[in-house]
């Protein structure tokens, strides 16, 4: 008599927690085929007692999403309005410089300008050159040791911004008027013209080192442009 031996029968793997996750992934729709088994799911969630489903959790998600991003549409159409708030002023400002009839007349608007459609509550110019006019604003030297020492503490084109210290700042503003909050200072570098204009705020949060600074470069480069031009008598 032949005996049979029979085959054991396959044991099925046991599955881990990553193959049933993958699964649920790669059948995104398993569970809406299924309603019974969604139904038996809980999900512990933190918020009061007892558990959610899977459905509330998941809505509960897409809900605090929906107001994050409704939270950054609105920071974004902020930020929109205010860009086109510099744009009007910036285009209005430049046009008041342009309307200047000399270096004088743009120096005044230009003080006027930041006051008024920025908001300044300070601003004082310095101008550096050789064989510069008389002027309202200080005119130095190249070689004036003021001179020099502004250029030691804002060298190059960057804008610099902080709250107001007098070792750094105290030699832009007149020893008389009371020191700003904070203070931006804009160098202007226009060859051979070169120049500080600072910005005085009581707010000491007003202009503080980690603001961007793509905004007063510009606003410099434009001053520069115009100053030089009057200086020089181009036609505009």
């Amino acid at each position: 008599m032949t005996q049979q031996h029979s085959e054991p029968a396959d044991t099925p793997a046991s599955l881990d927690e990553g193959q049933v996750l993958e699964f649920l992934r790669e059948h995104p729709d398993l569970l809406r085929r299924h309603p019974d088994t969604l139904a038996a799911l809980d999900i512990p969630h933190q918020v009061g007692d007892g558990a959610r489903s899977l459905i509330e959790y998941q809505v509960a998600l897409l809900r605090q999403e929906s107001r994050q991003l409704a939270t950054r549409l609105d920071e974004l159409l902020l930020i929109a309005r205010d860009n086109d708030r510099l744009a009007e002023q910036l285009h209005r400002f430049t046009l008041e410089l342009l309307a200047a009839d000399d270096l004088e007349g743009v120096l005044v608007s230009l003080r006027d300008g930041l006051r008024q459609d920025f908001r300044a509550d300070v601003v004082s110019v310095h101008l550096v050159g050789r064989d510069l006019p008389t002027l309202s604003v200080p005119v130095l030297d190249p070689d004036d040791p003021e001179a020099m020492r502004l250029e030691e503490h804002f060298p190059g084109s960057e804008p610099v911004l902080g709250v107001y210290d007098t070792g750094c700042f105290g030699p832009l503003f007149e020893a008389d008027i009371e020191p700003p909050g904070s203070v931006a200072v804009i160098p202007l570098d226009e060859s051979p013209l070169r120049g500080f204009v600072a910005i005085g705020s009581r707010d000491p949060e007003r202009y503080t080192h980690h603001q961007g600074t793509v905004f007063l470069s510009q606003l410099g480069s434009l001053v520069a442009r115009i100053l030089r031009r009057s200086l020089h008598g181009e036609a505009r």
